[in-house]
């Protein structure tokens, strides 16, 4: 028999994928011990090979289900036939490629000298090439071959500034984009666990407050936007210590309903403005705003990312400041490392972060980590709060693997407290 893990490992999948594929019923396992643990026989192996198989070919996961409950060939050729047309479309798209760059090739001579996005863009025109086209290429060059895109970038004799703003808005929206089509469903059911937990993740209002006072020279009024603003607990401390305007944001309506709830108690609702919206496609004017903030959500785009495409959103001499989850010692277990792998495989060390910081043109004023209190105060009220969940939530699909994981995440923080933590970083623009 087999544990998730170990079957997991066997295969070189994660967790998470073992527990997905059993939420859609892809590949549940023979047993479940009475302390609910999945337990996996040969046969699911067997089976899973299989999956990984048909993967492979790029066969999506609800054709490779129906090819497992077929017992005939038939409906097996049909779903590889429309993979086969599937991979005639992807042909297409490369030929379409091969004709954007010959078209680029005629032109009489390229340039030698520095270029920016403005040039390149002209450049497009020339050739008989619209801006969708060529933001649909640089995704599919950034999505395919992401060290080869940069070195052409460069060989263009583009500013690093330039590079990255192009790396970002064709490489950022597909993170989400990609996190969104995993699945709809996991998502929403995700975010339905936290409706009604006060805070989303661990903070508190002193540190808001010592982070703030680090970035000087304000306006009277300054323009401050909170991205992944959760139940609105930072945009309200932040309109009550600065007197700006505070627009929040999140993917999520319903959390947008609790932070305008907040606002309205805190008596600050006239400065707060909350916005639906895709931290990787904003929808704001350049250098619009003085601050903008984010605690523990960047993470979903990535920090550099994040770092590089919100940058063209504040002002110059403005400020960004990001809380992030970091590791706080070498010395960490195997099954702290595996976990955080699956959770948030991105997650570096201090250093790697400012060195991230430095790189992309940033000044970094100063730097802390939240105390552990913030994280007891935060674990405890979660673990009250999954206690209380309705219990129609809980037979949502995923419901089961979503309190699995929040149970295994506060486990974990309380066996290995101060390993890993959270960290803020207050930057200054050029």
């Amino acid at each position: 028999m087999y544990t998730v893990g170990r079957l997991a490992k066997k295969f070189g999948l994660s967790r998470s994928t073992l527990l997905y594929y059993d939420s859609i019923g892809l590949l549940s396992p023979a047993h479940h011990t009475k302390g609910a643990y999945r337990q996996y026989s040969e046969d699911d192996a067997e089976k899973l090979r299989r999956i990984c198989m048909y993967r492979e070919t790029g066969i999506s996961l609800k054709n490779i289900t129906q090819i497992l409950a077929s017992e005939t060939t038939s409906e097996t050729a049909a779903v590889l036939e429309n993979r086969l047309q599937e991979l005639s479309n992807e042909i297409a798209t490369m030929q379409n490629q091969q004709r954007i760059v010959a078209d680029l090739l005629q032109k009489s001579a390229l340039p030698t000298t520095p270029m920016n996005t403005d040039t390149w863009t002209t450049m497009f025109k020339e050739a008989g090439l619209s801006t969708e086209e060529m933001r649909c290429w640089h995704e599919s060059f950034e999505r395919m071959s992401p060290k080869e895109h940069v070195q052409f970038l460069k060989k263009l004799h583009m500013p690093e500034k330039e590079i990255s703003m192009i790396r970002s808005w064709a490489g950022a929206p597909q993170s989400i984009l990609k996190l969104q089509q995993q699945s709809e469903e996991f998502m929403t059911t995700f975010f339905r666990f936290y409706e009604g937990l006060n805070r989303k993740g661990p903070g508190s209002y002193s540190e808001t407050l010592q982070a703030l006072q680090i970035c000087t020279n304000l306006p009277s009024k300054p323009k401050i936007l909170d991205i992944g603003c959760g139940s609105g607990n930072n945009a309200v401390d932040l309109a009550k210590m600065s007197f700006g305007t505070i627009t929040a944001m999140d993917i999520y309506e319903p959390y947008l309903h609790e932070t305008r709830a907040n606002a309205i108690a805190a008596g600050v609702s006239n400065r707060i403005i909350t916005q639906k919206g895709d931290m990787a496609k904003l929808p704001f004017k350049t250098g619009q705003f003085d601050i903008i903030w984010s605690e523990g959500a960047s993470y979903i785009m990535g920090f550099d990312a994040a770092l590089t495409y919100w940058k063209q959103f504040i002002k110059p001499q403005g400020y960004l400041v990001i809380s992030e989850a970091v590791w706080l010692k070498e010395d960490n277990t195997e099954e702290l490392q595996n976990f955080w792998k699956e959770a948030y495989p991105a997650m570096r060390n201090s250093k790697k972060n400012i060195n991230a910081i430095k790189e992309k043109g940033y000044t970094l004023l100063e730097n802390f980590v939240i105390a552990d209190s913030n994280w007891d105060i935060f674990y405890d009220a979660l673990e009250l709060h999954v206690k209380n969940l309705p219990s129609e939530l809980l037979k949502e699909a995923y419901a089961e693997d979503i309190l699995e994981l929040i149970h295994r995440e506060i486990q974990l923080y309380r066996r290995y407290r101060g390993h890993y933590g959270y960290e803020f970083y207050v930057m200054q623009t050029p």
